[in-house]
């Protein structure tokens, strides 16, 4: 296998955990800062959530290590490369900033404290 290789994996992994925080988690927090009236920079987003991401990078570059052995397994999987390792960048990403991800929760803890004042309900 070569370099080039390695690097084409390691960029479609990486462009898979963008896709995932700037199409889709990004708006979606926004979204709901915006309806709970809390602040929302994308700054404090990746100060807060910034273990998810590291740690969606670091499954990335653990199967960029073991790729050889995913390939001696079963070398069909080799025309599917770029494809499977931009997969593995978003679902690592979903799943790790899910359930690593601080900012999201704190925005959802401040959701949950303003409707129960609205519905009366004590702290």
């Amino acid at each position: 296998m070569t370099a080039n290789l390695y690097i084409n994996c390691v960029i479609g992994g990486i462009l898979g955990i963008l896709f995932h925080i700037f199409v889709l988690k990004l708006p979606a927090v926004r979204a709901r800062a915006k309806a709970a009236n809390v602040p929302f920079k994308m700054s404090d987003y990746f100060k807060d959530d910034y273990l998810a991401i590291v740690a969606s990078l670091l499954t990335v570059i653990i199967l960029v290590w073991v790729l050889d052995e995913i390939i001696g397994y079963n070398p069909s999987f080799m025309r599917y490369i770029k494809f499977f390792f931009i997969f593995i960048g978003y679902t690592g990403s979903s799943v790790l900033v899910n359930v690593l991800g601080k900012f999201d929760k704190e925005v959802q803890r401040i959701v949950d404290i303003k409707t129960n004042i609205s519905d009366g309900k004590a702290n």
